[in-house]
């Protein structure tokens, strides 16, 4: 019996032994050893930029806007849908990839944000530096969500297995935690010193941490005014947003300024109009141009192939925006913005800051101090015009201008605009003009069209029309607001019902614009 014993015993420790080896052999099997585990945060940062760059700030969210806004006129396919108001705008998988492009950004920011923490394990524990730059990029896609969608999952998304139907958080609870955000950017980005150590990794600034704590000022000077509306104090957030500006960028070296395009990495306006044809030249913004005898009209006036037009010329054909007309390709002239294969991407500009400086100068009164910031804007928007002309010109795609008013733009002629559009104006006349101006330098092949229908918004929020869109469909179809993408409105029944019939675009604004999403 104890011989058995000791049989049973010994047969019992073997078969153990067996499992546990068995166990780990499936978990050999079951591990993908094809692709990394874990990986360092400065290549997490390097993928955010540049899908923040090309895919949000570049992508398909600024194509719609640019249509919505009238700096472009979509002459076929979903552009031309767009420009109609027939379709696009209410369909959840008209911005689905950017929808979840967005959602993926979010989530690597986060797991930058936790692999620096303090007391974490690996290479990038207590790196204060990289997670301010984390949270930078953390609020601007959180800011592009929002800002678009209204109410959204946030505090729950990003979650995995963990919250599969995150709850929608509302447009107000989001901003109120963009701002602790941008808060704790700020204090990590000084905290960390003037050198991230993320170098050449760094798409924006090559690791220069004091020009990530300018674009955080930056854009917290930007997300304030978006919801000027909502303030009790209209003046002391004005306040806040000049001394944000003025805490930001000094010049346009520090603007958050993504170019690494070349031959093979196209910028993504030009990726669109080369393969697609899309886009032809808005008869709203030839109309606001001319109006002011604007010489920019001069250089960048283009038709399908390649020709260079003067304002006045019998081969220009322009999209009357919105009203009945043929959705065709390569009929319809286009700018030279279509065609600037390495135009930098903008995540700000420069000149973006100075006008939202001059706009709160302006609302409280301040008029000289308001046009001398005008002043510096108008030239850096009319280097970057002639900037963008020569990406065309170079690209090979365009003819040569070959008449005598597509001579270069120079500060010359900023200046002169300057002195005969700006400088005769005061009061609530040159309140408007700034709007208009802010309007045609972030028309471009920057991704600046997305803010510019921030813009559009707000200023439908506080009653005012300074810049006047000329699409007769949107007295009742102008887009309010994007639509919640596919990827949630099959699988979430909170974004489901939100989305609804989709006809919520035409009708609610979001928060910050005055509604009560």
């Amino acid at each position: 019996m104890k011989k058995l014993y000791t049989i049973v015993l010994s047969f019992a420790a073997l078969s153990l032994s067996l499992v546990s080896c068995s166990e780990d052999v499936m978990d050999a099997i079951n591990k993908d050893w094809n692709h990394a585990q874990d990986v360092d945060a400065k290549f997490i940062v390097t993928d955010l930029i540049t899908r923040t760059a090309i895919s949000i700030t570049g992508g398909d969210l600024n194509t719609y806007a640019a249509v919505a806004v009238e700096h472009e006129g979509g002459v076929f396919n979903q552009l031309y849908n767009a420009e109609t108001r027939t379709s696009e705008w209410n369909t959840s998988t008209c911005f689905n990839n950017s929808w979840g492009t967005i959602y993926s950004n979010m989530k690597n920011a986060l797991k930058v944000i936790e692999k620096t923490q303090d007391g974490a394990e690996g290479p990038d524990a207590g790196n204060a530096a990289i997670r301010g730059v984390a949270e930078v990029i953390y609020a601007h896609n959180s800011a592009v969500l929002t800002d678009l969608f209204g109410d959204a999952p946030y505090s729950e998304a990003c979650k995995g297995i963990e919250i599969m139907t995150p709850a929608l958080d509302s447009q107000q609870s989001i901003y109120q935690s963009l701002m602790a955000t941008l808060d704790k950017a700020i204090a990590d980005l000084q905290a960390g010193g003037a050198n991230s150590g993320l170098g050449a990794f760094d798409y924006l600034y090559g690791g220069d941490n004091s020009k990530w704590l300018k674009f955080a000022y930056g854009l917290k000077a930007r997300l304030l005014m978006h919801t000027i509306f909502r303030a009790s104090d209209k003046d002391a957030v004005y306040n806040q947003i000049i001394q944000l500006a003025d805490q930001s960028f000094a010049d346009p070296s520090e603007q958050a300024e993504f170019n690494v395009y070349d031959s093979s990495n196209w910028n993504p306006t030009f990726d669109f109009q080369y393969s697609r044809d899309y886009f032809g030249f808005s008869q709203s913004m030839y109309n606001k141009m001319m109006t002011r005898d604007d010489k920019r009209i001069t250089r960048i006036l283009f038709e399908p192939y390649g020709y260079h037009l003067t304002p006045d010329s019998e081969d220009l054909i322009l999209v009357p925006n919105g009203e009945d007309f043929a959705p065709v390709q390569w009929v319809y002239s286009f700018d030279a913005y279509c065609m600037a294969m390495t135009a930098s991407t903008y995540l700000m500009s420069f000149y973006e800051l100075q006008f939202l400086k001059a706009e709160a100068l302006a609302r409280l009164g301040r008029d000289a101090e308001a046009k001398a910031c005008v002043k510096l804007a108008l030239e850096q928007a009319f280097e970057n015009t002639e900037a963008s002309v020569q990406a065309a010109l170079a690209s090979g795609n365009l003819g040569m201008p070959d008449d005598d008013e597509s001579t270069p733009l120079t500060a010359d002629d900023a200046d002169e605009y300057y002195e005969r559009i700006i400088e005769p104006l005061s009061g609530n006349a040159l309140l408007a003009e700034i709007m208009v101006q802010k309007y045609l330098a972030m028309y471009g092949a920057n991704g600046e069209s997305l803010e510019t229908y921030n813009d559009i918004r707000r200023m439908m929020a506080l009653g005012e029309n300074f810049v006047e869109l000329e699409n007769p469909k949107n007295a009742s179809k102008f887009p309010l607001r994007y639509s919640y993408g596919a990827d949630d409105t099959t699988t979430n029944p909170n974004v489901q019902a939100a989305f609804g019939n989709g006809q919520y675009v035409f009708s609610e604004p979001v928060w910050w614009a005055g509604g009560s999403r």
